[in-house]
């Protein structure tokens, strides 16, 4: 990774202005009890050496080098109904080609439970994401063009694994994007376990197709990213975070490998 030290020093300043963390900012189908929230604020350092043509190939391609951060800010108006915030900051730079450094995507929004019981919750969520710094080469993970509505229904359940409190979060969506680039299909699915009390281990799963092609440089194309990480509970309202994250498999698209950091506060 190229120019890593500062990029690393941009995610570690925004985690701790924003005072939260996670992986990456990723809300659950749950909602926030009425009066209360959290804050929850990621960074990412990831490098693309490499790519996935339009056959799903691994092939070169130019590196991208990316710092991101983000925080999520959710905060429940009723036990029901939870608004939520999230801007970003993003750094991205490309070998033999330019760099962008400035604000990312905005997301405000919110998420109504429509059903609930024994341990399990259904959810329906919208958003508008309001683009900052721009950005056009054509890559899904790695522009930025236009601004975007995000529509999504969501279901989770908390059950015992071994013994152990465990959860699934499910998530379908559908975003619509302003400009060249193609809507996009998403299904994004969470894994939690505790295995101590202070300990949750989390796996997640993001996937994104898009809705056939776009205009210019934009063609179709799928990706399939995973993270894993650990969160420690400090205390009660306290929790750090730290893990990794490749993509699996995709097409035309970025190939990514990274580190996540994670800062979690519960108000």
């Amino acid at each position: 990774m190229r120019n890593l030290a500062p990029i690393l020093a941009t995610t570690a300043a925004a985690a701790l202005l924003g005072g939260g963390l996670a992986a990456p900012a990723h809300a659950a189908a749950w909602t926030q009890p009425q009066g209360s929230g959290q804050v929850i604020v990621t960074g990412i350092v990831s490098d693309s050496a490499k790519g996935f043509d339009a056959n799903g190939n691994t092939v070169d391609i130019n590196d991208y080098d990316k710092g991101e951060a983000y925080a999520l800010i959710e905060y429940g108006v009723t036990d029901d109904l939870t608004v939520m915030a999230i801007p970003s900051f993003s750094d991205v730079q490309v070998e033999n080609g330019g760099r962008t450094t400035g604000l990312g995507y905005t997301e405000l929004g919110a998420r109504y439970r429509i059903a609930a019981g024994g341990g399990a919750v259904v959810s329906l969520q919208g958003s508008v994401r309001i683009p900052g710094e721009k950005r056009r080469d054509g890559v899904p993970q790695a522009d930025a063009t236009g601004s975007e509505i995000d529509l999504r229904a969501l279901a989770g359940t908390s059950f015992k694994l071994g013994g152990k409190d465990s959860f699934v979060d499910a998530q379908a969506g559908y975003r619509i994007r302003n400009g060249a680039p193609p809507n996009e299909f998403r299904l994004d699915l969470t894994l939690g376990l505790r295995p101590a009390p202070k300990v949750l281990l989390l796996l997640q799963s993001f996937n994104v197709v898009s809705d056939g092609d776009g205009r210019g440089a934009f063609t179709r194309y799928r990706y399939s990213n995973l993270y894993g990480s650990v969160v420690y509970d400090v205390t009660p309202k306290w929790s750090l975070q730290a893990g990794l994250l490749g993509t699996i498999a995709g097409r035309n698209a970025l190939r990514e490998r990274g580190v996540i950091l994670g800062l979690w506060r519960r108000f």
